[in-house]
């Protein structure tokens, strides 16, 4: 495989990581800072309750089609959610760049920020921040193991 199609591949795994840990740390924060369960089957609209199919919970774009409002009860999503989503795009595709030579380097880098963000947003709720750290470092962990079998298969 050329280089440039190694680099695709990884660009746009690490970016699309990165999409689905910005709308994952969202929820996380939503419900460290409420005391509700942190895994759970589905989510649902803060304002209605109602539960949210899984057409409407695709990071950013959903936001977009629905026109920043709950299809339900047609309450405005804070606009704080994609752009949490496009900052973790952002930094995720951006940490790739920079170390993409290190994987282990971004990967790392990965992990910290979203603890970062995680204690320095939900501090005061020490055992439930520490349940959702280990369920980042679990999510994370998974990934970084795909990410370096992908990384070994292609530099081959």
């Amino acid at each position: 495989m050329s280089d440039s199609s190694f680099f695709t591949i990884l660009f746009l795994s690490s970016i699309s990581f990165g999409l689905f840990m910005g709308a994952y740390y969202g929820t996380m924060e939503y419900r460290i800072r409420q005391k509700l369960p942190l895994v759970t089957a589905d989510c649902f609209c803060p304002s209605c309750g109602h539960s949210l199919p899984l057409r409407h919970q695709i990071p950013v774009l959903s936001f977009l089609f629905l026109k920043g409002k709950c299809r339900f009860c047609h309450a405005h999503i804070p606009l704080r959610y994609p752009l949490t989503e496009s900052g973790f795009l952002a930094f995720y595709g951006t940490a790739f760049l920079l170390f993409r030579r290190m994987p282990a380097a971004y990967l790392t880098l990965w992990y910290g920020f979203i603890c970062i963000l995680l204690t320095a947003r939900c501090g005061r709720h020490g055992r439930h921040l520490l349940k959702g750290l280990l369920i980042m470092a679990l999510y994370h962990g998974i990934m970084a193991l795909l990410y370096l079998i992908l990384y070994d298969a292609f530099s081959l």
